[in-house]
């Protein structure tokens, strides 16, 4: 079992327009919507792997029929916790060259009792998993203290966690030492307030963040796939796709590495899976999905290179 905290979930949308004119009209040509946010994303990937995973998040009203039967039916067990204001939307726009471009909504404000709500529905669950994720942004009204609050209380109880996040809050978790984080070349270099440049550039990312006690650092490199580090080992996975949405790719590269380790995987091998599944969900138009076969046939396509 793997529980996943993904507590600012959203209604993810994605639109296909021949040109994005700023300050212009530009016309729509395909809308498609599904539930999204990073959890979802990661908790979809964790099921479609065949492993059993429940995905704690915010859910309002309007949407948690939707939610249920869509996650359900994919396999993940979804604990909603109520709130009256609505879902925030996130916004994928793809243009006729294949670029993507992302408007993200901040969340709706949680006030204590549903903030305490949340926190306390996702200890209880963590508590019967393998391994635990928290993913994502935090909802307007959460502190940036929550991840690692959570990742202390988990990891003194003799569990595992990961965090995938940004900003003040992946700062504060990185400093409660989670057993995994995931941060982008970006975000890994604001967390180490320096350039990350490349595949020898997240190395030296990767090994600085084992140095101040992350088992398992992981910096995502999108198309150039990610570098790991493991007991002093530093490696990188990459294999070349198509890409059509590579959106989510992220979220389900994490995915596919929380089943590998919950099946006492290797890192390397942790990561192998989590690329493929990356790379899996870059092949496809829906964002944060991923299909077995594809991952199953991608998966010996994926090197993996000791670095020095």
């Amino acid at each position: 079992m793997i529980t996943v905290g993904g507590f600012n979930t959203s209604l993810d949308k994605s639109m296909q327009t021949d040109l994005i004119r700023i300050g212009g009209v530009s016309r729509v040509r395909e809308v498609r919507a599904w539930p999204g946010g990073k959890g979802v994303h990661v908790a979809l990937t964790v099921a479609a792997l065949g492993e059993r995973v429940r995905l704690v998040g915010l859910i309002d009203g309007a949407h948690r029929a939707l939610f249920e039967e869509f996650l359900g039916g994919r396999g993940v067990e979804f604990h909603g916790v109520p709130i009256e204001a609505g879902l925030r939307t996130c916004l994928a726009v793809r243009d006729g060259e294949g670029a993507v471009t992302e408007l993200l909504e901040p969340g709706p404000t949680v006030d204590a009792p549903t903030r305490q709500e949340i926190l306390g529905r996702f200890r209880t669950l963590a508590a019967e998993a393998r391994l635990a994720l928290l993913c994502g942004s935090l909802p307007p009204g959460m502190a940036d203290s929550d991840y690692a609050e959570l990742v202390s209380a988990l990891g003194a109880a003799g569990l595992r966690c990961g965090v995938d996040t940004s900003g003040e809050p992946l700062r504060r978790a990185a400093q409660a030492r989670p057993f995994l984080i995931k941060p982008n070349r970006d975000e890994a270099a604001a967390l180490l307030e320096g350039p990350v440049a490349g595949v020898d550039g997240a190395a030296r990312a990767a090994r600085a963040l084992e140095a101040r006690g992350i088992a398992l650092p992981i910096v995502s490199l999108g198309a150039e796939g990610a570098v790991g580090c493991w007991q002093g080992r530093a490696f990188h996975a990459a294999v070349a796709v198509p890409a059509a949405n590579p959106v989510g790719s992220g979220d389900c590269l994490l995915g596919g590495m929380a089943v590998a380790l919950a099946r006492s995987a290797a890192a390397e091998d942790a990561l192998r899976l989590g690329v493929a599944c990356g790379a899996a969900n870059a092949m496809t138009a829906e964002t944060g999905v991923v299909r077995r076969e594809d991952v199953e046939a991608l998966l010996p396509r994926v090197t993996i290179t000791p670095l020095q």
